[in-house]
Order: C-alpha cells, then sequence, then structure tokens
C-alpha cells in the first residue's frame, strides 16, 4: 500500500529493534521481518491517518506490539494444525519441532509485552484481554473439529480468534490518540470477521481446515449465503466511514474493504 509505506517502513524498525538476543540463528526475527501483508497495521495506520491523526511513537509501539502477538500465533498454530509451509517457508515447527516452535512462540510473547510495559493500564490490559480471547477460540475451534457448528458459532470463533487483535490494535490506537475509541472497535471488529471469512475461503487455507476437520462459513453456509453475508458486512463498515473526510487514506481503505468483501459466486 504505497499511501503509508513510510510508516510501515518505520513499523519494521520498531519490530526489529524489539530483538536483542540472537535465537535460532536469527529464524525467528527473519520470520518477523520476511514479507507480510502486516494488514492489521494496514488497516489502523489507513484508519487513523484518513482521520488526519498523527502517527505518534505510542502507536507505532502498539502495532509493533500487535505484529509480534500475530506472529506468535502463528507459531502456535502451525503446531496446532502441523502446518508444513508458512509465507512460502518450511514452518520453525517442521524445520526444527514443534517444542521449539512452541519456546518461540512464548518468547515472542514475552515480547509483545515488553513493548507493552511502560504504556497506559488499559492498553495492557486490552492486550491481555486480547491474547487470552485468541487462545480461548483456539482451544475451542480444536475441541469442535469434526463437529459441524451453528453459524452464530462460527461467527464468534471469528470474532475472537481474529478479530479480536484487529480489533484490539485499532481501538488502542484511538485510545493514546483521543479519537473515537468505541467505533473504531466496532469497525475492526467486523473487518477482522470479513477477513477471517475470507482466509477461509483460500484454496491453501480450505485445504488446511479440511485436514483438521474443520468446518467454516462455506460449509455452513454455503457459498450464495456467505457472498451475502461479507455485502453486508461491507455496507456497514463503508456506512461507518461516512463521515470521515474524503482523502488518499479513505479511499485506499475503502478500496481495501470492497476487494476484501468481493468473491466469486458459482
Amino acid at each position: 500500500m504505497k499511501v503509508i509505506n513510510k510508516e510501515l517502513e518505520i513499523l519494521k524498525k520498531y519490530i526489529a529493534n524489539s530483538f536483542k538476543e540472537p535465537l535460532l540463528n536469527n529464524e525467528i526475527s527473519d520470520f518477523m521481518l520476511g514479507p507480510s501483508k502486516r494488514i492489521r497495521s494496514c488497516l489502523a495506520l489507513l484508519y487513523i491517518k484518513s482521520q488526519g491523526i498523527e502517527v505518534t511513537d505510542e502507536i507505532y509501539r502498539i502495532l509493533a506490539a500487535g505484529e509480534i502477538l500475530h506472529n506468535a500465533s502463528l507459531l502456535h498454530d502451525d503446531v496446532i494444525d502441523d502446518s508444513e509451509k508458512r509465507r512460502g517457508n518450511i514452518t520453525i515447527a517442521k524445520k526444527y519441532s514443534p517444542k521449539l516452535a512452541i519456546l518461540a512462540g512464548d518468547y515472542l510473547l514475552a515480547l509483545c509485552f515488553e513493548l507493552l510495559a511502560k504504556m497506559k493500564e488499559s492498553i495492557i490490559e486490552s492486550f491481555k484481554d486480547c491474547a487470552k480471547k485468541m487462545v480461548q477460540a483456539e482451544i475451542i475451534q480444536y475441541t469442535n473439529r469434526g463437529k459441524y457448528i451453528s453459524s452464530n458459532d462460527y461467527i464468534e470463533t471469528c470474532k475472537n480468534k481474529t478479530a479480536s487483535l484487529f480489533t484490539t490494535i485499532l481501538q488502542c490506537t484511538a485510545i493514546v490518540s483521543n479519537s473515537d475509541s468505541t467505533k473504531a472497535k466496532i469497525f475492526a471488529e467486523k473487518f477482522g470477521i470479513v477477513f477471517q471469512i475470507k482466509n477461509d475461503l483460500e484454496d491453501t487455507s480450505a485445504e488446511n481446515d479440511k485436514k483438521n476437520k474443520i468446518f467454516t462459513a462455506n460449509d455452513i453456509l454455503g457459498i450464495e449465503k456467505t457472498a451475502q453475508l461479507l455485502d453486508n458486512y461491507k455496507e456497514e463498515m463503508l456506512l461507518l466511514l461516512k463521515d470521515v473526510p474524503n482523502n488518499t487514506y479513505k479511499k485506499t481503505l475503502k478500496d481495501l474493504i470492497i476487494n476484501l468483501c468481493t468473491i466469486e459466486r458459482s
């Protein structure tokens, strides 16, 4: 996303500076700093910059903490799902061992909260609650393997497993910038749910879910109803942006939403 390239490069430096001790021949830091969409940070940056908010040191630390927490969850997910590849490379779990991947994920969790240690208590509490929700959702999803779940249960899993981190990052950036954190939370939660639904429809994810006997929106609702659900979320998110001034950041954000909520109906 060209409009926030500068901010993403600064964010990358914040993340890199978090790694003080080389571990696994720097493979953890390479994993963190390698090619990645950083979609959570992109969403937050576009959202706050569309409102004319300056990206401060506090905001960069929140974004970096969010990225590190997300990657910690990926290392753990690769163990849970017995994944062989991540971002085109062999997973740490496969290259070394699942035990080492778990330890690496735990190390990233420690780095995340180290970044947040000197921030407002409300920010630390938000991230703590987010981490708790993510783990709880993973436990529920694991215990539900092979079981057909309702659409409401599926959305709830998406909300806690994926959307909770989108919500925490954007809500916390709103708090430190004295903007409307409630509106930011609602917007981010909708985006996070859509992101998980769309991800579940991708070939690689769909194959992995099938292997692990996980039912997703396509299994529960079918492609037509899933597409309608995404259309509804799209309209709700665009409505939340109605009062935001027209600028390049808003346009990019709207394009991102429209693209994410579009799927091919058979």
